[in-house]
């Protein structure tokens, strides 16, 4: 018993021993791997400071620009139509705005303050476009109008000089104003004049005149800006560099080139209706409204919205509607009648979504 006993108190002393030695590794290993990544004392860390994480030291970023950028949205971060700002200035403001669309690196470039962005598109201006303004071109005498249709092909424009030199034949002309229910037998020499206008932040107005035997034709041709893609080929786009004492920089580049599209958004503001009158049980009745209204047809109990007429009404251009409802209000004879809108294949709403959204018109409704 004597020596079985002396034999399990060796065995217990070894057994211990060799577990003290089995942990020595994992304390030197966490010792080492501490030191090693911070500390006071000598150590691999050449940043300086007392938390010695290189993921803390300061760098430089370089942006990477894209080599073509889509993007969408509104005519105002493109086009100032007050001419306060440039084309150049618009986009350079969303580059800054929105670094991830533009640059590979953009989540990086996000994250540091100072930079700044200049753009050269090679625009002009509207000066191409000479002549009267809209305000008095638009006041001609049996002016004609149109607005182009939504069957209609998008126009790709990499300015407003570009459209016009797009519309710089006849033939050219003659056909943009087909495009726009503007279709006269034997009219020729069509011809582009005066200055642009805008209406409503989304329609285009083009000045045409033809000739249809001795009589002089004028027409006003509205595009809707939806309708336009700005595609620029070579955007040349440059950073300036940073020099923050904390923080990440950024490197400096120039002439950095991307080609750029840039799909103008539907503007989902709708405008007053002109009031008409409806027999008195069909007033909440929303497809019955719009065929009162003109903007439907009835054929069985069945009906089809005229989505052409519809926008030019509502101001709601490249969409297809869809009757939802039309309820009173607290006013009388006011209705509100709520349709459900969808872009077109293509086309996008300002804030760059293409999902349907219920848009909303008050419509006075006398009796009938």
């Amino acid at each position: 018993m004597k020596i079985k006993k002396i034999k399990l108190l060796k065995a217990l002393a070894l057994t211990g021993a060799f577990g003290i030695v089995a942990t020595v590794p994992v304390i030197v290993s966490s010792c080492s791997s501490t030191d090693n990544n911070g500390g006071t004392g000598n150590n691999n860390n050449q940043g300086g400071g007392n938390g010695g994480n290189t993921d803390t030291q300061q760098q430089t970023i370089t942006p990477k620009l894209k080599a073509d950028v889509t993007t969408q949205g509104a005519l105002s971060k493109i086009y100032d139509t007050t001419a306060k700002e440039d084309t150049n200035t618009l986009i350079a403001k969303d580059i800054k705005a929105n670094p991830e669309t533009y640059f590979e690196n953009g989540a990086d470039l996000k994250s540091i303050e100072g930079w700044t962005v200049t753009v050269d598109g090679n625009f002009d201006s509207a000066a191409s476009w000479e002549g009267q303004t809209y305000d008095e071109w638009s006041k001609t005498a049996n002016i004609k109008k149109g607005v182009y249709e939504q069957t209609s092909a998008q126009l790709n424009i990499a300015s407003l000089k570009d459209l016009k030199s797009q519309l710089s034949t006849s033939e050219q002309i003659k056909k943009l104003c087909e495009d726009s229910n503007l279709t006269f037998s034997d009219a020729t020499e069509y011809k582009v004049q005066n200055q642009l206008g805008f209406t409503d932040g989304d329609l285009l107005h083009v000045n045409v005149t033809a000739k249809q035997n001795t009589t002089n034709l004028v027409m006003d041709v509205a595009i809707p800006v939806s309708d336009l893609n700005l595609k620029i080929t070579g955007l040349k786009v440059s950073v300036s560099k940073t020099e923050n004492q904390t923080g990440n920089n950024v490197a400096e580049v120039k002439d950095l080139t991307t080609n750029f599209t840039y799909n103008i958004g539907i503007n989902d503001t709708v405008k007053e209706i002109t009031p008409t009158a409806v027999l008195a049980q069909d007033k909440t009745d929303a497809n019955k409204v719009l065929k009162a209204l003109g903007y439907a047809t009835e054929a069985a109990n069945v009906y089809t919205l005229d989505n052409d007429k519809l926008s030019d009404a509502l101001g709601l251009y490249n969409c297809k509607f869809e009757a939802v409802s039309s309820k009173a209000t607290n006013e009388a004879n006011k209705y509100t009648v709520t349709l459900k809108a969808t872009p077109n294949d293509g086309y996008v709403w300002e804030n760059g979504t293409k999902d349907a959204k219920e848009v909303s018109f008050v419509a006075t409704l006398n009796d009938k």
